[in-house]
């Protein structure tokens, strides 16, 4: 195992350790326009969205480097990942939240690079299965 430190979530400045609604009751306005566009609505004192990608693209595409045809897990969180997605595929940062709105918890989304090309292989593939419905009558009509 091995720690990259530019795979770290992203700092949401001001948002940091707040749901999007405990911000929206405090400043609904600062909140559209990150909804808007997370680069240029970004949360006072946050991590630029453009310095984020950076450091998020040279971690894997170092480890790219470093293991060429290979395959490489990375665990990391899912706004950084989003950004990092963004910025790889050539697409617009500030639109992380829109084009990719969620990756869930455990879910693989694989990519391979190979130099400044990279191509998206699959995309919040769940690694288990649904649960099962909840025990109780059945739907009318069975």
């Amino acid at each position: 195992m091995e720690v990259q430190e530019g795979l770290r979530e992203v700092d949401f400045g001001w948002g940091e350790g707040r749901t999007i609604e405990e911000m929206a009751e405090e400043d609904p306005e600062a909140v559209r326009r990150f909804r808007e566009d997370a680069e240029t609505g970004a949360f006072p004192g946050s991590e630029p969205v453009a310095r984020a990608a950076a450091r998020a693209t040279a971690s894997l595409r170092d480890l790219a480097d470093r293991h060429p045809g290979g395959r490489v897990l990375v665990v990391a969180h899912n706004t950084l990942l989003r950004i990092a997605l963004c910025e790889l595929l050539g697409l617009p940062l500030g639109r992380y939240r829109r084009i990719f709105p969620r990756l869930d918890n455990g879910a693989v989304t694989e990519i391979e690079i190979r130099g400044e090309e990279t191509a998206l292989r699959s995309l919040n593939v769940p690694t288990a299965p649904p649960p099962a419905p909840a025990p109780g009558p059945s739907p009318a009509g069975d």
